[in-house]
């Protein structure tokens, strides 16, 4: 019966978050579409990117990242003892982190040219460029402080259940950039300038967002000095390895961005395909994630793996069978949906072509993207956070060493396939580390799955490649449509028949 609570808690909290990251997937969507309207593949998009590389690479190691996956278990387990202690390890650790917080955003304030000479060193050899980019990041750092703040509430809402702000958060900073692309602006120098202040603005309303539920769920945290330090240095002790894990992570993207930086519109290339194959990975992969935490972190992980593998084992193959159509639809719909969405205004049909090029070597990577969000919390859930950063580091490395070889001989396209390929190589050292705990997931089913999965693709693959031919003279939005219907429809058809799951599955689904 336990078991059963746990496995629905866990679906439905999955399908909470995954539901509202759509919306935000949606409207973020529709912000890049403006963007590719407005902007194209240009310098100001090349540059606005690189604006906002440095407060996402601290969003991702605090809201969805290291931070979390340190607090949230800490939070946890205090939390089941004693509402009141967990309340004030909260506060202590709020305004640690806002002295830290404003003493980093001061310090890049002042550092700004020097960062930008890094992570855009293709900009130095152009000084409009140059400045632009040191403006538009100057302006974009306070969301750094601000959403760091906000990643404790997020934690702690988190920890009790409530997935709403979390997820709802990411909605705002898109409906405000959305406002901005939608003003009759003529001068794309503005247009940038008018982005950069929407991203900060929207943090201040997410942070007041998170807060705001804090307060309705009975969780008011008072910002005052802490009194005893030993709890605020085993956290930074447990939180330390993933930051570093986190910052390894990041500078995958800050080293591709400084390589793609020498080409014109490298970065722009790189960005638009990024936001389309992150769609499937934010709705399967982040919000399994977001969830899977602190449920992980509410367990003796090695004494109740056992009752939660099954739980695991079902979340890695409903992960397979819709990542792996979505990894292979993306690669054959690549450029007519890149056309459909984005060939509009400064958006030309060569850039299209890029574009899609860099999603088809993106998606190769995609399942090993998402299963990567369903491993790591199972390291972070047992306290190992040292293994992660091993295993990034070494990926990393080769990551590095491969989009340096492939830049050459085949440009952009070689910095998205070495990121596909260190993403395998980072699962592959996951999946075989959780055997030193003797934690093993039962992949024997998911292996006998895994054959119809492909199977069912293979059929997926053949009726959208065949009907697309009888389907050239309609609209390519209408052409569009029919094949992901049609693929979709064929998939799960067959996936139903070789038996992957039955007419029960399907009850429970709806259910839950």
């Amino acid at each position: 019966m336990r078991d059963s609570a746990h496995k629905n808690s866990l679906f439905k909290s999955t399908l909470v978050v995954a539901s509202l990251t759509s919306v935000s997937r949606v409207v973020g969507l529709i912000r890049d579409v403006l963007i590719s309207n407005v902007l194209g593949v240009s310098y100001i998009t090349d540059i606005f990117v690189v604006a906002l590389r440095i407060p996402n690479i601290f969003r991702r190691i605090t809201a969805e990242g290291a931070f979390s996956s340190a607090f949230i278990p800490m939070f946890s387990k205090k939390l089941s003892s004693n509402k009141i202690y967990a309340i004030k390890f909260s506060e202590d650790i709020l305004f640690v982190s806002l002295v830290v917080m404003i003493l980093i955003t001061s310090i890049l304030q002042i550092l700004m040219p020097f960062i930008i000479y890094f992570i855009a060193f293709g900009f130095a050899n152009d000084p409009v460029k140059f400045d632009l980019a040191i403006n538009f990041s100057r302006i974009t750092t306070p969301y750094i402080l601000l959403i760091s703040l906000s990643s404790i509430g997020i934690g702690i809402l988190n920890s009790i259940g409530r997935y709403f702000a979390s997820s709802f958060a990411p909605i705002i900073f898109n409906f405000v950039l959305v406002f901005i692309l939608l003003l009759p602006i003529n001068d794309i120098t503005a247009v940038g300038y008018f982005m950069s202040f929407g991203v900060t603005i929207s943090g201040i309303i997410q942070f007041l967002l998170v807060f705001y539920f804090l307060y309705k769920s009975g969780y008011i945290l008072n910002l005052k000095k802490p009194d005893n330090l030993h709890l605020i240095n085993k956290f930074s002790i447990i939180a330390k390895p993933q930051i570093i894990t986190g910052l390894v992570m990041q500078a995958n993207i800050v080293l591709s961005g400084i390589i793609a930086s020498f080409v014109e519109g490298g970065i722009s290339i790189l960005y638009y395909a990024e936001r389309l194959y992150q769609l499937p990975l934010a709705l399967f992969g982040i919000s399994i994630g977001t969830v899977l935490l602190p449920t992980l972190s509410s367990l003796d992980i090695k004494k109740d793996f056992n009752k939660i593998n099954p739980v695991i084992t079902n979340i890695i193959k409903f992960s397979l069978i819709m990542i792996i159509p979505s990894a292979v639809g993306l690669s054959i719909i690549s450029a007519p949906l890149i056309s459909v969405i984005y060939e509009h205004g400064m958006f030309s049909e060569i850039n299209t072509v890029n574009v899609s090029k860099a999603l088809i070597a993106f998606s190769f990577g995609l399942p090993a993207f998402v299963l990567i969000k369903i491993y790591l919390p199972i390291f972070y859930s047992i306290g190992d956070t040292r293994t992660p950063l091993f295993y990034s580091i070494i990926s990393i490395s080769i990551n590095l060493i491969l989009a340096l070889a492939l830049f050459k001989p085949i440009g952009i396209i070689g910095i998205a396939l070495s990121t596909s390929i260190s993403s395998w190589l980072n699962l592959f050292l996951l999946m075989v580390g959780l055997k030193k705990y003797n934690i093993s997931i039962s992949l024997e089913k998911i292996y006998s799955d895994l054959l119809k999965i492909i199977l069912s693709v293979v059929f997926m693959a053949l009726n959208i490649i065949i009907i697309s031919k009888f389907l050239i003279h309609l609209p390519l939005i209408l052409q569009l449509v029919v094949m992901v219907l049609s693929g979709a429809f064929i998939y799960f058809l067959v996936l139903f028949v070789l038996g992957v799951f039955n007419k029960n599955d399907i009850i429970n689904i709806i259910q839950n």
